[in-house]
């Protein structure tokens, strides 16, 4: 009795050992898979994603290549046009319908020897053919076609300038590229940052947390030994509250934050990514080796102003164009079984068109596309001022906002050292609990307002890098 027992026991503990083995094993196994759904981002690969998946820069790449198709289409104006040409009919009635008394018949031969027999035939036999009705039909029905080759020669210039109207037009379609990057580049940095921001914001209030939790206990104790009364035990709870009351804001703040960054670099929103970056490091302040005035003319929508000045004075050239003389030559290939046979036709031909009355519509088109590219240059100098304007405001922020981060960082160690302070007064007795959880107030605010600080000059940083790069 006692061995069946014991090899019961046994089955029993190595069946536990097994299943000890895959509960362990399946165990494992969701550890990897949870650290495996862990994504990390950084500020560089947010920005790489961006500029993949963003529906702004998409859009920017295919108005490119709709530019390019312009292009590669006015460049086929410089080879010659080929047409085809084909057709049948069916007449009721033929085309040619000729009575031969009603055809007067002069025939003369250069050889004086064949018009006399002639004159003598006719002359012989003309009284026996003035009663006969002779009637000649033809052409009632046939096929026709051909192939035909126009090569220009001078269009007024049309065809050389629409060329580069259309690479115009690429390049404007590439700094627009240039400029949609730097946008989303912002964009995805202001976004990356705020969620950066209020992580940081968190860790504050963890900290504060941590100190309230710690002064609960001490005041809690000292109601207990009614050394205080119970209306500094309900201060600290009523800020033990508001503190959490301010982190279930923060978190949902990093919720929503996040979802709008992973929707604007194209990735499905899921709350195992997380953001990783850090407030530490600050920049020194970006310094311009030249001045903005040279700096401006590497600035994309300088070169976007200065384009569309050259396009308006290209397009008074096509106008130009249209009241000049137009010369092509051709060759064709005419093919018919009209005249109820096969006929083939080869032939070369030039064509001279001269517009004679065009000059004078075309003088007043000038004189209305010379006032558009004054008004386009006028706008180009304008707004390349307000640019200058525009770059030195930009760096004059950018050194605010350093400034700012440096004595928001002496905040924090002026708030730390004060709370210390307060701290050992108010454990010393010489301080009220007040006074404690003021201070603690003061430091919270002054990590938040660092944090702030800091994200407002990195988006200065990048904002005036990308006007002067």
């Amino acid at each position: 009795m006692s061995q069946t027992i014991l090899k019961k026991m046994a089955r029993m503990e190595k069946r536990f050992f097994a299943d000890g083995k895959t509960l362990i094993f399946l165990f494992l196994l969701f550890q990897g898979t949870f650290a495996f759904s862990q994504i990390s981002l950084t500020l560089d690969s947010c920005k790489k994603l961006a500029e993949s998946n963003n529906a702004q820069m998409k859009n920017a790449h295919l108005e490119k290549e709709a530019a390019l198709q312009v292009k590669k289409a006015a460049f086929t104006k410089y080879f010659p046009t080929i047409s085809a040409m084909g057709g049948a009919f069916h007449a009721n009635s033929s085309l040619v319908d000729i009575d031969l008394k009603d055809v007067t018949i002069d025939v003369h031969f250069q050889n004086e020897y064949l018009n006399q027999v002639f004159t003598s035939i006719y002359g012989t036999y003309s009284p026996y053919l003035s009663g006969v009705d002779i009637n000649m039909q033809a052409i009632n029905k046939g096929v026709f076609f051909g192939v035909t080759a126009l090569q220009p020669v001078f269009a007024g210039g049309r065809i050389v300038n629409g060329n580069k109207l259309a690479q115009l037009g690429v390049d404007a379609a590439q700094y627009q590229i240039n400029i949609a990057q730097n946008e989303i580049m912002l964009k995805t940095e202001q976004s990356f940052w705020l969620v950066i921001s209020l992580q940081e914001k968190l860790k504050t209030l963890d900290i504060v947390e941590q100190l309230l939790d710690t002064l609960f206990r001490d005041v809690n104790g000292a109601y207990q030994a009614k050394l205080i009364t119970q209306n500094d035990v309900l201060r600290v709870k009523l800020k033990q509250n508001e503190v959490k009351s301010t982190r279930l804001k923060v978190e949902n703040g990093i919720q929503l934050s996040k979802m709008a960054l992973c929707q604007y670099i194209g990735l499905d929103y899921d709350e195992n990514i997380q953001f990783i970056d850090s407030l530490q490091d600050i920049e020194q302040p970006y310094k311009a080796e030249m001045k903005h005035q040279q700096l401006l003319n590497n600035r994309n929508e300088f070169k976007l102003l200065d384009l569309s000045v050259k396009a308006e004075q290209l397009k008074k050239r096509m106008l130009l164009g249209e009241s000049l003389p137009q010369v092509a030559i051709g060759a064709g290939w005419l093919n018919n079984t009209i005249m109820g046979k096969y006929n083939s036709n080869a032939m070369l031909f030039a064509t001279a068109s001269i517009p004679l009355t065009a000059w004078w519509e075309a003088a007043h088109n000038i004189k209305n596309q010379n006032i558009k590219i004054q008004i386009v240059a006028n706008t180009r100098n304008d707004i390349n001022q307000k640019l200058l304007l525009q770059m030195q405001q930009a760096l004059n922020e950018v050194e605010q906002a350093y400034q700012q981060t440096k004595l928001a960082q002496q905040s924090i160690v002026q708030a730390e050292e004060n709370y210390k302070i307060v701290n050992d007064n108010y454990q010393a007795g010489l301080l009220p609990l007040s006074d404690l959880l003021e201070a603690q107030s003061l430091l919270q605010q002054s990590r938040d307002a660092y944090s702030d600080y800091c994200i407002e000059y990195k988006i200065k940083l990048l904002t005036y890098r990308q006007m002067v790069q």
